[in-house]
């Protein structure tokens, strides 16, 4: 499969994209703040702590995924941009502010979980309604992300035709009213994306003339 340095990035996309399956299935979308009391929702921390912490882990690990995943995109754009390009390194500063959104979400997260059985009621209310409406760098990090990874490819080649104008569309999605959808098929795309960048690892490289 060729050396770890050329496949393990791009399959980094790959493991964001399990994550984030898995991370939802253990939690969906969190705890309504707009429609459990307080201490509805410090009963289901105490329920599902062990559950909560799993996936508090596990959202560190999608974060650090996300800068390995944005570095390899980078890279991948930068060589067919050139030594000039902007939208490469715009990319990576999407998957910057992606990762640094998940590592806060995830530690408030952890919070929850770990101070459900010391916190008043209404101070895990507060903290979960933060958690509930904790999402901006979703769009704005991995909607980046995709946007420009898309219009650097259409422009400069970087990836099949087909690929680089559904980022274009889906990064167009995420600062639209629907941005929503990003949740659902930036997975999706991330897995793609992955295997992608794998077989192209795995793929015979031209020799230099």
């Amino acid at each position: 499969m060729g050396k770890i340095s050329n496949w393990f990035p791009p399959f980094t996309g790959v493991i964001l994209a399990v994550l984030a399956v898995v991370i939802t299935a253990l939690i969906g979308q969190g705890q309504d703040a707009t429609d459990k009391t307080a201490q509805e929702i410090v009963n289901h921390y105490q329920d599902n702590q062990a559950k909560e912490f799993i996936a508090a882990i596990l959202i560190g690990f999608a974060a650090v995924s996300a800068l390995y995943f944005g570095g390899w995109l980078r890279r991948l754009l930068r060589d067919a941009e050139g030594p000039g390009g902007i939208l490469s390194a715009v990319v990576l500063g999407g998957a910057v502010v992606f990762s640094a959104g998940a590592a806060v979400g995830g530690s408030i997260h952890w919070a929850l979980a770990d101070l459900a059985d010391d916190l008043n009621p209404v101070a895990m209310q507060a903290i979960n309604g933060i958690d509930w409406d904790f999402f901006m760098f979703f769009p704005v990090g991995l909607g980046t992300m995709i946007l420009a990874t898309g219009i650097s490819a259409v422009r400069h080649g970087a990836l099949p035709g087909w690929l680089a104008w559904a980022s274009v569309v889906l990064g167009v999605l995420a600062l639209t009213p629907v941005f929503f959808a990003l949740f659902f098929i930036g997975p999706l795309w991330l897995l793609v994306m992955g295997i992608y960048g794998m077989r192209s690892a795995a793929s015979p490289q031209p020799a230099a003339t």
